[in-house]
C-alpha cells in the first residue's frame, strides 16, 4: 500500500504540469472535461492499471466544443498505443485506437477511455489527440496527456492451482506454448485468491471424472497421482460434434476444508479444449501479445484466442458451476445474492441456464461480465477477469486478496500542520483506494486568507495572510460517480509571523 500512496503522490505531480494545451489552427479550443466538471486540457487523464491481469476502469470524460463553433462540427479522437481503447462506436488496431464524435448541438459529449492490462508493472505516459472541425472549416487539435498508474506488483501464489495433462488423448497439450497459456490463465485467477488456509490432499484422496476424447458423454474418474494443496485441474483436449470446450469442477471429488471445517468449493476439476477451434474448426491464436489483445474477438469467423476461453472455462471449473454448493443454491434461485455484489452493481445478477451472468455490464470497465463477453460497451478483444467475477467468486465462498481493485477509497489525512502569516505554506490531503482520479473539495467553513485546495492535487497551498484558527471540511471523491466520497473535519491554526 505504500507503494500505491507513492504513485499518486507522482500522479499529483504529474497533474500539476502545465501540458494539453491545444495547437492553435483558427477555432477556439474544444474543453476536455472531467466528471466533477474540472477542466483537463492542462492537466490530461489518468488512467489505472489494476493489479493483476483484469479489465481496468474505463475513465469517463467529456468533450464541449467551442462557444463560436458552427455546428454541426466533428472531433476524431486517436492515439498512437494499441492498448487503449474507448466505448463504442470505435474501432482499435496495431496503429491505436480512433472514434468520431459528431457534435449536432452544443452539449458536451461523454467519451470513455481505458487502457487493457499487461503485466510489468511500469507507469506509462501517452499522448490523446483530438482534432476538432467545425461546419465552417475552423479547426483546432488538442494534445492530452494521459498517464497510466500501473499497480501489478509480485505476489507469490497462496492458493495454487496445479494443472495435469496426463489425461489428454489427443496430443493437443503436447505443445509447451498451448501449455503456458493454460498455466498463465490458471495463474491469473489464483492470483485473486487468498490463503484459506486449505487442507492438502493425500495421494489418491481426490476423485475427478474425465470426459472421453470425444467430449461430454460418460467419461470416467480418476485419483489424484500426486498429493497437492489448493486445486488440481486437468487439462486435456477434446474432439465434440458442437466443437465446444468445457470446464466443471468435478462432482465426484470432495470439497476444500479448513481448520476441520467444510468450504463449498471443489478440490479439483477438469478443462477440455476443443482442439479444431470454439464453435468453428479454424484453430486457435496461440501466441498473442497484449498489444494484439483487439485480435481476440472471438467470434465465429475467425480463428479464436486460446487464452480467453481457457480463462473462461477455468472460471466454470473453480467457480461457477452447480457443483459448487452456494452456486447450486443460486441458480436455483436464478440470482447470486450478496451485499457486496449489489453496493457494487446495484443488483443481483442473474444466472441463466448455461451458469452465465447475463446481461451483466462491469460498472468500472465498462465490458461484459462472465458469461457476456460479447456485450458491454467496450470493443471485443481478449476476455478479462472483472471486478464483478471477483465479487461473484467471493460470494461463492472464496476469499479475495486485498488486491487494488478491491481497496475502497480512503481518506488518509489525519490533521494539518499550523501556518505563519506571510510564509509559504504547503501540506497534501492524501487518499488510497478506489479509482484514484480524485476530486477534494471544501464543503464547509473556508480556509485561512491566502491559502486554496487544488482539486486534482489535494494539496493546500499558498500564503496566510491572517492569523486565527480555520475549521472547515474537506471531500474526497474518487472516479465512481455513483459514490459520494468521503468527508472530514480539519482545522488549521495561522500564527503572526
Amino acid at each position: 500500500m505504500r507503494r500505491l500512496c507513492l504513485r499518486l503522490v507522482w500522479a499529483a505531480l504529474f497533474y500539476a504540469w502545465p501540458s494539453g494545451t491545444p495547437a492553435k489552427d483558427s477555432a477556439a479550443p474544444l474543453v476536455v472535461e472531467d466528471v466533477f466538471g474540472r477542466r483537463l486540457n492542462r492537466h490530461g487523464l489518468l488512467l489505472v492499471d489494476w493489479d493483476g491481469y483484469m479489465a481496468n476502469p474505463a475513465i469517463k470524460f467529456f468533450l464541449i466544443p467551442p462557444r463560436d463553433a458552427a455546428l454541426p462540427a466533428r472531433a476524431v479522437l486517436t492515439a498512437e498505443e494499441p492498448r487503449l481503447y474507448f466505448n463504442l462506436p470505435s474501432t482499435t488496431g496495431p496503429r491505436g485506437p480512433r472514434k468520431e464524435l459528431v457534435f449536432k448541438t452544443a452539449a458536451k459529449v461523454a467519451v470513455y477511455i481505458s487502457i487493457f492490462p499487461d503485466r510489468d508493472g511500469r507507469d506509462e505516459g501517452h499522448i490523446l489527440r483530438i482534432e476538432f472541425k467545425d461546419a465552417k472549416g475552423d479547426s483546432n487539435t488538442v494534445r492530452l496527456p494521459v498517464h497510466v498508474i500501473d499497480l501489478d506488483r509480485e505476489r507469490p501464489v497462496v492458493f495454487p492451482i496445479t494443472v495435469d495433462y496426463s489425461q489428454d488423448k489427443t496430443g493437443f497439450f503436447r505443445d509447451p506454448e498451448k501449455r503456458k497459456v493454460v498455466e498463465q490463465a490458471a495463474s491469473d485467477w489464483a492470483g485473486f485468491i487468498d490463503d484459506m488456509g486449505v487442507r492438502p490432499v493425500a495421494v489418491g484422496a481426490e476423485k475427478t471424472h474425465i470426459w472421453p476424447p470425444e467430449g461430454f458423454k460418460d467419461g470416467r474418474q480418476v485419483t489424484n497421482a500426486k498429493g497437492y494443496s489448493g486445486y488440481l485441474l486437468y487439462a486435456y483436449g477434446i474432439r465434440t460434434g458442437e466443437v465446444r470446450s468445457g470446464g466443471e469442477p468435478s462432482a465426484d471429488g470432495g470439497f476444500q476444508s479448513s481448520r476441520g471445517h467444510a468450504l463449498p468449493i471443489r478440490r479439483s476439476g477438469g478443462l477440455e479444449v476443443e482442439v479444431r477451434g470454439n464453435y468453428n474448426r479454424k484453430g486457435w491464436l496461440v501466441r498473442l501479445d497484449d498489444r494484439d489483445w483487439w485480435k481476440a474477438t472471438n467470434l465465429g469467423d475467425v480463428p479464436n484466442d486460446l487464452y480467453s476461453i481457457v480463462h473462461h472455462e477455468i472460471g466454470h471449473a473453480l467457480f461457477f458451476n452447480p457443483a459448487n454448493t452456494l452456486f447450486a443454491r443460486a441458480k436455483s434461485k436464478g440470482r447470486l445474492r450478496s451485499a457486496a455484489l449489489r453496493a457494487y452493481l446495484g443488483t443481483d445478477p442473474k444466472i441463466n441456464p448455461a451458469d452465465h451472468f447475463d446481461g451483466m455490464v462491469d460498472p468500472a470497465s465498462r465490458r461484459g461480465v462472465f458469461g457476456y463477453e460479447y456485450h458491454g460497451d467496450m470493443p471485443l478483444g481478449r476476455w478479462l477477469i472483472t471486478k464483478t467475477d471477483l465479487l461473484c467468486a467471493q460470494a461463492l465462498g472464496y476469499k479475495l486478496r486485498r488486491t487494488s481493485a478491491l481497496v475502497p477509497l480512503n481518506l488518509l489525512t489525519r490533521s494539518l500542520s499550523a501556518g505563519k502569516v506571510g510564509e509559504r505554506y504547503s501540506e497534501d490531503l492524501r487518499a488510497k483506494g478506489g479509482i484514484p482520479l480524485y476530486n477534494w473539495q471544501v464543503t464547509a467553513g473556508s480556509l485561512p486568507a491566502g491559502l486554496l485546495l487544488n482539486a486534482f492535487t489535494g494539496e493546500i497551498g499558498g500564503i496566510p495572510t491572517k492569523e486565527g484558527s480555520f475549521d472547515f471540511t474537506v471531500r474526497v471523491r474518487d472516479y465512481d460517480e455513483r459514490r459520494r466520497g468521503l468527508r472530514r473535519q480539519f482545522k488549521i491554526e495561522v500564527v503572526a509571523h
